[in-house]
């Protein structure tokens, strides 16, 4: 079923991971997808994964550190098809640092990235929604947005603001017909995992505890995640709004 024919979609952080599934599954229901990266190989292989595949999709290389590039990146949307209905603001990085090791340069990107960037892609989409009626917004925060994890000050912190920053935007902009919700992975097996469990002493023991603290005895799927994103974007959670969604197994 093609419950996104039509629908006009940005995702940040496209091209590999959660993204890349989220992008992948908005294009099977119908959706034109704007992959925005700053990873061209992988986002250019994904783009044509999916247009191989009979979807639509297009890569827009995009820094969410700059801010006019994110305005430009939705300034390209409006031109091309005069709105925005999604956001995915989905990008996201981590250093594995306690806060007293943490660097101001680390500390400078990873809340540019998660959090500054998050920030203002949604600005830029509400104030096109504003003016065509409405749309939604689905971030991808982490279960980190919840519960602290050792070694991860900077991240922690950043992937809390996501939390309430879709709250504010479903409070504020409730009645203008936008909705904004935030979905909530644990251990999900993705590029970015991987290099965690690497630089681990022992990378097989602490993927090994990941599995086994899970009662669902296993790490997450990548389209675990992407279809609860598509779900919260479509007509079915029409009345869901300033939601959280932890997709962790219970972990």
């Amino acid at each position: 079923m093609r419950r996104l024919q039509k629908n006009i979609v940005i995702v940040t952080g496209g091209a590999s991971g959660i993204g890349q599934a989220i992008v992948r599954k908005f294009a099977h229901h119908g959706a034109t997808v704007i992959l925005a990266d700053i990873q061209t190989e992988p986002a250019v292989c994904t783009v044509n994964e999916v247009t191989q595949s009979g979807g639509r999709a297009q890569f827009i290389e995009t820094d969410l550190r700059d801010l006019e590039q994110i305005d430009a990146l939705v300034r390209h949307m409006v031109k091309q098809f005069g709105r925005v209905d999604i956001m995915v603001p989905n990008a996201g990085l981590q250093y594995e640092n306690a806060v007293a090791d943490t660097t101001e340069a680390e500390y400078d990107h990873i809340m540019n990235v998660n959090l500054k960037g998050m920030f203002f892609c949604c600005k830029s989409a509400v104030a096109v929604m504003l003016g065509n009626g409405g749309g939604d917004i689905v971030a991808i925060g982490s279960a980190l947005s919840l519960v602290a994890e050792p070694h991860a000050a900077a991240c922690c912190t950043s992937k809390a603001g996501a939390l309430n920053l879709v709250r504010s935007i479903a409070t504020d902009y409730g009645r203008n017909n936008i909705r904004a919700n935030c979905v909530y992975p644990g251990y999900i097996d993705t590029p970015l995992n991987d290099r965690y469990f690497q630089q681990q002493a022992d990378p097989v023991a602490v993927r090994q505890a990941a599995v086994e603290s899970n009662p669902l005895g296993r790490i997450g799927h990548v389209d675990e995640v992407a279809k609860y994103v598509s779900f919260l974007a479509r007509k079915e959670a029409s009345f869901v709004t300033g939601a959280s969604l932890i997709i962790d197994g219970a972990a």
